[in-house]
């Protein structure tokens, strides 16, 4: 092997080189600044190809740059480069491909070393940008590492910490603050985190308060802000300041309303939405003014979606349709037409003068800082009477149900599947007579203390009503969890049997506690509300409960299967049952694929984690 200077017009990139995904065009530029401010800093590895042409098999990238610069004429055409001859039998896919994964790139500690010392020699930070063949940016983020404690920076070289984590410490020069940060967060180090805990009450610019006042408003007031260098946040410092401005904000942005719409009974700016709209009620607008044909159409069409989907999965097909497929995508054709009509009859939703004369409008802002209005909210004293006594618990037992079914399934199944949930839990509650004391105290707390009687209703019947669980399909009236939550042998129960009243509360408090507990326990399972996966208050409790959801439902042809269509049904148990099956069944019909489902998930599975004992719709 000999080293020889060969001019670039004899060099070429050889066949036999092992890269052969081009770099992206920054990493392009960025060599490029390299060459021309350091020359080439390592050998190309050649090989003779012919008469004066080298191919070469080390080195592609540093050649395509060189071939660029001279094409741009800052470096001349007949450029000697520095080679490594090696012999044209040598093993050169070795050679090329050790070079290639041998090269790793500069790590960012590094970075800010060595950009740090060429600050300190005086060194421009354009011309650091340009030798390095980085943006001005970049040399910024880098040298920014400087603000960071020294033992932050040498925990992130030996992996304690991430990249991004080590950025997020640069909101603060306090290198003791930061320390005890990394102290007291050990084993919780995320960046938010971080941030949150270096910044104390400040506000993020983004988000929020913070984005509805605006960085340009709040530096113009005098507040004092700090940036986060690498997300090119700022976060406002001084949060009262904050507060104050977008107060004021809303104050003005309220006048204006009231004075553009005069019909409201009142208008009022709040800086916490759900605060603000505690105890009160929220009045549905009214459909003013629909044409009657777009009426029309949307009663038509519902009504041919009703009598599709009453349709079970081994009738004949409606008429006019050749085959299931051809069946199905008309059904989902029906609602996507169905869901574009309703949104054009939203357009004519209006409050009536009359709801305006006894509601109001809430002027805030929302998560992403934009303003936003709050229309028609009514005080419980300004409800006309007919209004106030209207029931208002016709949402469901799940609270209020979604206008449309999630993941494309039909609402009728969706609302079912909240009550076979909603079953299951009221079961178990029955063992837990401690969780369903909280549960009970938790509703009967958050409705007297907010004085609004709405609160906690999407958990417990506020009334203290018995909240069934009835599906569509009847099938809700036997099984394990009808059966725990019908027996009352196990209750005391002699005191209810006492005329006097007086004399029957003495017999109910003189009961043994545990008496007492059981009959708390099996009175909150009948008043509890619970559906689908997606309240919040629900789902916590179902986590706490730990609900055995397997060993009170499982899917079958009429509960579950025959109710989906062909795709759903491939889509949703291919997964579960493996390939062979989905591909086995792909040119079904859809009968068949509900026969085979009903019978594998009806067999008793030979171990716990078979799919087939634990699987569970995601509405659980």
């Amino acid at each position: 092997m000999t080293t020889q200077m060969i001019p670039l017009s004899q060099l070429t990139v050889s066949k036999r080189n092992v890269r052969k995904t081009a770099p992206d065009r920054e990493a392009h530029k960025r060599l490029m600044a390299s060459i021309v401010s350091q020359g080439v800093l390592q050998n190309l590895v050649v090989v003779p190809e012919g008469r004066n042409t080298f191919g070469v098999v080390a080195g592609g990238r540093r050649l395509r740059a060189l071939k660029e610069l001279a094409k741009n004429n800052t470096l001349p055409a007949d450029y000697a480069v520095a080679c490594q001859v090696k012999d044209k039998d040598a093993d050169i896919t070795e050679i090329s491909l050790a070079e290639n994964v041998g090269q790793e790139a500069m790590h960012p500690a590094d970075q800010f070393e060595a950009f740090a010392d060429l600050v300190g020699q005086g060194v421009p930070v354009e011309d650091i940008a340009a030798r390095f063949g980085v943006t001005r940016r970049v040399v910024e983020k880098r040298l920014s590492l400087g603000r960071v404690a020294p033992a932050l920076l040498d925990a992130y070289r030996e992996g304690g910490l991430t990249l991004e984590c080590l950025m997020a410490f640069t909101v603060s020069d306090d290198h003791e603050r930061q320390l005890a940060c990394y102290r007291e967060l050990s084993g919780r180090l995320w960046p938010h985190a971080v941030k949150s805990w270096l910044l104390g009450e400040a506000v993020d610019a983004r988000r929020g308060i913070g984005a509805f006042v605006g960085k340009a408003a709040y530096l113009k007031a005098g507040g004092a802000g700090a940036g986060d260098l690498f997300e090119d946040t700022f976060y406002l410092c001084d949060s009262a300041l904050v507060c104050e401005l977008a107060q004021t904000k809303l104050a003005r942005a309220a006048k204006k309303l009231a004075k553009a719409e005069s019909g409201w009974l009142w208008v009022e700016p709040a800086m916490d939405r759900h605060q603000a709209t505690e105890g009160l009620r929220q009045l549905h607008a009214e459909h003013v003014g629909v044409p009657v044909e777009l009426a029309q159409e949307i009663e038509a069409l519902d009504q041919q979606i009703a009598a599709w989907g009453d349709l079970y999965y081994d009738d004949e097909l409606a008429e006019g349709f050749e085959d299931e497929d051809s069946f199905y995508a008309a059904i989902e054709a029906a609602h996507a037409k169905a869901g574009a009509l309703e949104e054009r009859r939203d357009d004519y939703l209006q409050f009536t003068p009359e709801q305006m004369g006894y509601s109001g409008c809430i002027v805030t802002f929302d998560n992403d800082g934009k303003l936003d209005v709050l229309k028609g909210w009514a005080r419980k004293a300004d409800l006309p009477r007919q209004t106030g006594n209207e029931d208002t618990g016709n949402a469901g037992a799940g609270g209020d149900a979604p206008e449309k079914g999630r993941a494309g399934l039909s609402q009728a199944l969706v609302n079912d599947l909240g009550q076979y949930r909603q079953q299951a839990t009221k079961a178990t509650l029955l063992g837990k007579p401690a969780v369903a004391l909280d549960v009970l105290h938790y509703s009967l707390c958050v409705q007297v203390l907010s004085d609004s009687v709405w609160e906690g209703k999407t958990l417990l019947d506020a009334n203290f009503t018995v909240v069934a669980s009835e599906s569509s399909r009847g099938d809700t009236g036997a099984g394990r969890a009808f059966d725990a939550l019908a027996d009352r042998s196990g209750l005391s129960l002699d005191w209810l049997c006492l005329e006097d009243a007086a004399a029957r509360f003495t017999a109910f408090i003189a009961l043994p506690k545990k008496a007492r507990d059981k009959l708390v326990a099996f009175a909150v399972a009948q008043i509890l509300r619970i559906g689908v996966r997606g309240q919040p208050e629900q789902d916590t409790l179902v986590e706490l409960l730990s609900v055995d959801f397997p060993g009170y439902w499982r899917p079958d042809a009429d509960n579950y299967f025959g109710r989906l269509t062909k795709p759903q049904l491939l889509e949703q148990f291919g997964p579960v049952l493996g390939q062979p099956w989905r591909d086995w069944h792909e040119d079904a019909k859809k009968s068949a694929i509900v026969d085979s489902l009903d019978e594998r998930f009806g067999e008793q599975p030979a171990a716990k984690d078979d799919p087939r004992a634990t699987w569970l719709p995601e509405q659980f």
